[in-house]
């Protein structure tokens, strides 16, 4: 609910003028609700406003909403990269992968050193069953020494070895990933998650455990150490963390494979 609040809040900045026919020549005037003076916002402005609405949207998985929001800062500044890099983002949560190629290779037509845009074009090519390719599209984006978020790219580039099947070369991408962010959850669930492969279990929890003691809403690191300890033999353990991945939300795909795994084995 927090998190809708803040969009309808953002929502409300931004949209409150667009029925105004003078937005275009004028900035845009809006009132505080603190101190009910007017604030005016520039285009540039507006159309920010518009890309952190879709934004924020996109994180939650309503992708037409998203959409809605990216095509109206489109509407306002259709030079920016990073607004036709997030509508290729969308389109890649719809598995639409001809459109989401589209518009990030528009993203790159006018940054042709956009790290995070060559990311989701080599997602794309993931997507299509060309790993060749996709590597290359991740290594493009690392090749840029100012990308913000190299772990991304290092994370993607893991996942790749996993498929085929190179399990040491993708523990050493998820350690470059989380030596430039430590916070990287995702690389740490894949790290754990290959070491449970190698029957390195005792590994794997000592992530687990780290994970939950950081970031202790996380679910899914509650569900993984239940099924190791589950095949330890440790039901009491692992009633335990499946109660407590539950109780965080039993209506997630996590939290109903655990409710499951509750009502098999202890009912």
């Amino acid at each position: 609910m927090r998190i809708r609040d803040s969009i309808l809040l953002i929502v409300s900045l931004f949209t409150a003028s667009c029925f105004s026919s003078s937005s275009k020549e004028k900035p845009i005037t809006l009132l505080n609700p603190e101190t009910s003076q007017e604030v005016k916002v520039s285009k540039e402005e507006k159309a920010e406003g518009y890309y952190q609405v879709g934004i924020s949207y996109l994180q939650i998985g309503e992708v037409p909403l998203a959409l809605n929001y990216f095509f109206k800062a489109l509407e306002i500044k259709d030079e920016d990269p990073k607004i036709y890099n997030a509508i290729g983002s969308a389109f890649i949560q719809r598995d639409e992968l001809d459109k989401a190629e589209k518009y990030i290779r528009k993203a790159l037509k006018i940054d042709p050193k956009y790290s995070e845009a060559y990311v989701n074009l080599g997602i794309v090519y993931e997507k299509r069953g060309n790993l060749k390719k996709a590597k290359e599209y991740y290594e493009k984006a690392l090749s840029n020494p100012l990308y913000l978020t190299p772990e991304v790219a290092y994370y993607r580039l893991a996942l790749l070895s996993e498929k085929e099947g190179k399990l040491e070369e993708a523990k050493k991408y998820l350690i470059k990933a989380l030596r430039n962010n430590s916070d990287y959850v995702p690389a740490y669930l894949e790290l754990a998650s290959i070491l449970e492969k190698e029957k390195r279990e005792n590994e794997a929890k000592e992530i687990y455990v780290r994970l939950i003691t950081l970031y202790p809403r996380l679910q899914l690191p509650y569900y993984k150490l239940a099924l190791i300890y589950l095949k330890e033999g440790k039901k009491k353990i692992a009633k335990k963390y499946l109660k407590k991945c539950v109780e965080l939300d039993s209506a997630s795909s996590v939290g109903i494979k655990a409710k499951i795994l509750l009502e098999e084995f202890y009912e």
